[in-house]
C-alpha cells in the first residue's frame, strides 16, 4: 500500500508539472517587440561604430600615401641636382614657393637652361601628384641641400573644417 500512494503522489505531482511548464510556454511563445528593438539598436551601433573605423582607415592611408609622393618627389630633385651639381652649388637651382595667385610650374623662370627645365619638370610634377602641391629648393656653397614640399590636406581635429598645409622637409648633401 506504501508503494501504491507513493506511486499515485509522484504521478499527480508530474501532471502539476506538466501543467505549469505547458503555462510557461503558452505565456512566453517567441520573442518580444522590445527585446528585438534591443537587438536592432545594439547591433546598427556596432555597424556604425565599424563604419567609422573604416573611414578613419581610408584618410590615414590617403594621407600616407600623399608622403610617399612626397619622399619620392625630394628623392626626384635630389638625383636632379646630383647630375648637375655645379650649378646647383653655384646657386642655380635655388627657388621658393609660387606666389599667390600663379602655379607653381609658372613660378619657375621660362628658359631652355638645364636648371629651368629641371624645375619647371619637378614643379610640374609635384602639381600633378600632390592636392596643391609646391616645393622650395634651397642650395648652399658647401651642398647641403633643403627641399621644403607642402601640400593642401584636411587634417583632424580641425574644428570646421579647415585645410591647412602639409609640409614636408628633406635635407642631403650632394
Amino acid at each position: 500500500m506504501y508503494i501504491t500512494i507513493t506511486l499515485t503522489a509522484k504521478l499527480q505531482m508530474l501532471s502539476v508539472n506538466r501543467k505549469r511548464i505547458t503555462l510557461r510556454r503558452l505565456r512566453q511563445q517567441g520573442s518580444s517587440l522590445i527585446e528585438i528593438l534591443v537587438t536592432m539598436l545594439i547591433v546598427s551601433l556596432g555597424l556604425l561604430g565599424q563604419a567609422g573605423v573604416i573611414a578613419l582607415s581610408a584618410k590615414a592611408s590617403h594621407s600616407a600615401f600623399l608622403r610617399s609622393q612626397a619622399t619620392l618627389l625630394s628623392y626626384d630633385i635630389l638625383e636632379r641636382l646630383r647630375l648637375n651639381r655645379a650649378q646647383a652649388v653655384a646657386g642655380n637651382f635655388t627657388i621658393n614657393y609660387a606666389p599667390t595667385g600663379s602655379t607653381p610650374s609658372e613660378s619657375v623662370p621660362s628658359g631652355s637652361a638645364i636648371q629651368h627645365v629641371e624645375l619647371r619638370n619637378w614643379k610640374a610634377n609635384l602639381e600633378k601628384s600632390l592636392p596643391n602641391g609646391d616645393g622650395q629648393v634651397t642650395v648652399d656653397g658647401g651642398g647641403n641641400v633643403t627641399i621644403n614640399i607642402r601640400w593642401s590636406e584636411v587634417v583632424k581635429g580641425a574644428a570646421d573644417g579647415t585645410i591647412t598645409p602639409t609640409v614636408f622637409t628633406t635635407q642631403s648633401v650632394i
